[in-house]
């Protein structure tokens, strides 16, 4: 008898042993990886065996204790549910599933449970048909997500954290402001939000990922204006785009411009010279801002299951012309009340392409790589003149910049995966100094960069990331010796989920940062009769490191965040004030340390169905050390948002605003508040706003003191002032309806010119 229960048992055991795994992969309608899909194993009764996630290349994986005929049941927001028997065996295959668009469940996701849903590294959110409605661009959904721990600038296109800014994606591919500003927001099919940035988005301090519909036929023509009230502002777009089985072509163009006059500084300044002592104050008598920018791009994209390939053509123009300030300068020590006039000039034209290929090697595997290629014509005229004394600084450039970055990635079978990350950057600069300073300068600099992240998950609930690195950077002037500099990097990461919609985080970061290719010259150029204006190019690239823990939350109508961030930095970038030849020199030095402590609370809650607020608040100490300098404050913001059938409205507040920067200038701001109302209705959206509607005399205030210099500053502006816009849009489609293109045209113009002002 015992020998017949050892028996049982020994094959029970082995059954056990030998039982063990079944792995398969989930695919969306076009037959690509469909990540963080629920998997449950049901028996035949529905009774729940096991449950998991599939990780980001679709790909699930279960360690079953017995084998038998059970159910397997797929379920993700925005596919319909799929329930079909299996039999488990020891180390099965199970054969791919494809899970079907639930397009309703996606269009009508206004149901009482939260739209935030956390899976592993990210929050994936569903926008709501209101949102969507009353929404033009991306920024504009963005906003009205209202996801805790982010800071949306919808005017002004930017995006942040606590620990700095967002980096924006759109399908997996990086982008820039103008591109989530022209993004139609109709297209958006949900927004992942990387608070654990993991695989390709290791190096971000957060990532947001905007994912669209795709369709395969058709084209549309789309227009769109904004334009500021109270002052010259206008931001106007055009897109033509036509689509044909799995490729598409898109043409762009666009203009910009601001003007406005009227902003009034009263300076007042100390310096110490060798042998004397003199004051100065400054009053502005009239002042002119004026800049536009062009741009026109051709994009054409070829997609399919495998791999998805992207090449773009851009021009690029930004001019800003006669910019100048008239002021009255009054000198204490001699009693000299004299004018000045100041003025700049400056313009870039740059022309890029940039080629770009993400490919599905296998269920495990994937290769992304970005190549990209530009050249830029610079010029930037200075003059200055004061009484007898004028100077002039003219320069002309010509300035190539490469870049190459390379993401590979793949999953093993332990809930475990490695992700590589290559960057190269390659800037070539010749500079033509004309004027007062005459002189030549050719520039070199290059940077590479390696990472590594491994992804382990623990069990369920805990998930631990290590991602060492290295950046090697070097440049050269040409006359001068070279310079190199290796870094270490490091980013580690332990994520903690107490509950299904809950997060712990702690990370530690340590890296370094990108030398500020403009203060990198021997060149000297003369500020006004007291100051002259010095590069650097012995300076030192800064050691950073974070240590931070977060805490989210998402409970039903309520979401909420919570941040505490410790940042240091050594080798501070910032300038240098010294004396010499009774002038003042400002140059660049990188010898400071800062230190960092910041904390953050913030939610948002859905009232009810037309009714939505978040509030944040922010607590913020600033300590550069060997210095007697130190900032506190506390910084909050409300946004409130209203909808009503085809209109929407919604009022926002800013508290006043606190800075320290490297200089170790303080900064203060008035507080920011104002409203806006819009109209949506099939093809229009018309949306006014108002910006501190009761503010006439809004002052920005800057001191500093930095012995031989010091420096004080109250600013009135039209930009802190009473102002209002509207905006705009028209969309005609023809054929079948085709996904909205994404406007990415980087309009940020490169530059190592060493500007006076």
């Amino acid at each position: 008898m015992k020998k017949k229960i050892l028996f049982i048992l020994l094959a029970g055991y082995v059954q056990f042993i030998t039982a063990q795994n079944i792995k398969g992969t989930i695919l969306d309608n076009s037959h690509k990886a469909l990540p963080y899909v629920t998997v449950r194993l049901l028996h035949a009764d529905s009774t729940f065996v096991q449950g998991t996630h599939t990780n980001s290349l679709g790909i699930y994986s279960m360690d079953i204790k017995q084998q038998g005929n059970y159910l397997l049941c797929l379920s993700s927001i925005g596919y319909k549910t799929q329930v079909q028997p299996v039999e488990v065996q020891h180390n099965k295959q199970l054969s791919v599933i494809v899970l079907e668009t639930d397009n309703v469940a996606l269009n009508e996701i206004t149901v009482e449970a939260s739209s935030f849903v956390r899976k592993d590294d990210k929050l994936s959110i569903y926008p709501d048909k209101k949102q969507v409605k009353h929404s033009i661009t991306g920024y504009d959904l963005l906003y009205k997500l209202m996801i805790p721990e982010v800071d949306v600038d919808r005017l002004e296109g930017k995006v942040s954290t606590l620990g700095g800014e967002v980096t924006l994606y759109i399908d997996g591919r990086k982008v820039d402001s103008r591109e989530i500003r022209n993004l139609n927001s109709k297209e958006i099919e949900k927004v992942e939000y990387y608070d654990v940035p993991a695989g390709k988005y290791m190096n971000d301090v957060a990532a947001i990922n905007f994912i669209t519909r795709k369709y395969k036929t058709g084209g549309y023509v789309s227009l769109s204006a904004e334009q500021r009230i109270g002052y010259l502002s206008g931001n106007y777009n055009a897109v033509a785009k036509l689509s044909h089985n799995n490729t598409s072509y898109t043409l762009l163009a666009g203009h910009s411009m601001n003007k406005y006059d009227g902003t009034k500084d009263k300076i007042q300044e100390h310096f110490i010279f060798s042998d004397y002592e003199t004051d100065r104050q400054l009053s502005t008598l009239e002042s002119r801002v004026k800049s536009n920018s062009q741009y026109t791009q051709f994009n054409m994209t070829n997609q399919n299951d495998k791999r998805t390939l992207i090449g773009k053509l851009s021009l690029v123009r930004n001019d800003a012309p006669n910019n100048y300030t008239q002021n009255m300068l009054e000198y204490d020590d001699a009693g000299i009340r004299q004018e000045s006039l100041k003025n700049t000039d400056q313009s870039g034209l740059k022309s890029d392409i940039e080629l770009y290929g993400y490919f599905h090697l296998n269920d495990k595997q994937f290769l992304e790589m970005t190549l990209g290629g530009n050249y830029t014509d610079n010029t930037y005229v200075y003059t200055y003149r004061e009484n007898s004394y004028s100077t002039l600084t003219d320069s002309k450039e010509d300035l190539y910049d490469l870049s190459l970055n390379v993401n590979y990635g793949i999953q093993f079978e332990h809930q475990n995966s490695l992700t590589v990350q290559a960057f190269h950057f390659q800037t070539i600069s010749s500079v033509d100094y004309r004027g007062n300073n005459p002189s030549w300068q050719h520039f070199w600099n290059g940077e590479s960069i390696l990472f590594l992240e491994y992804n382990q998950k623990l069990g369920q609930k805990l998930t631990f990331k290590f991602g060492p690195g290295a950046s090697y950077e070097q440049y050269h002037l040409h006359g001068d010796k070279k310079y190199d500099k290796f870094s270490p990097r490091l980013r580690s990461q332990l994520i903690y989920r107490p509950a299904k919609n809950q997060q712990i985080q702690l990370r530690y970061h340590v890296g370094n940062s990108q030398l500020q290719i403009d203060r990198l010259n021997e060149v000297e150029q003369q500020i006004d009769s007291l100051q002259i204006r010095r590069g650097n190019p012995d300076q030192k690239i800064a050691f950073l490191y974070k240590i931070i823990a977060a805490y989210s939350g998402q409970f039903g109508k309520f979401n909420i965040g919570a941040e505490l961030w410790y940042d240091g930095i050594n080798h501070v970038p910032a300038e240098d004030f010294y004396i010499e030849n009774d002038k003042l020199i400002r140059s660049y030095e990188s010898e400071g340390k800062r230190r960092m402590f910041s904390s953050k609370l913030s939610g948002a809650w859905k009232v009810t169905d037309n009714l939505r607020i978040k509030l944040v608040g922010n607590w913020l100490y600033i300590k550069p050390k060997a210095t007697s300098e130190k900032l506190k404050c506390f910084l909050g913001t409300m946004q409130v948002d209203y909808y009503w059938n085809d209109f929407s409205c919604g009022v926002f507040a800013k508290s006043r605003t606190k800075s320290l920067n490297y200089n170790l200038m303080y900064a203060t701001e008035p507080a920011r508040y104002g409203g806006r109302i819009s109209w949506s209705h099939s093809k229009w959206h018309i949306e006014g706003g108002l910006m501190n509607p009761f503010a006439e005399h809004n002052k920005k205030e800057s001191v500093m003191d930095r012995g031989v210099y010091s420096y004080k500053n109250v600013a009135t502006s039209k930009l802190y002032q009473q102002s209002g816009y509207m905006k705009l849009t028209y969309t005609f489609d023809f054929g079948k309806k085709t996904s909205r293109a994404n406007n990415d045209v980087d309009t940020n113009i490169n530059s190592t010119i060493l500007k006076v002002d």
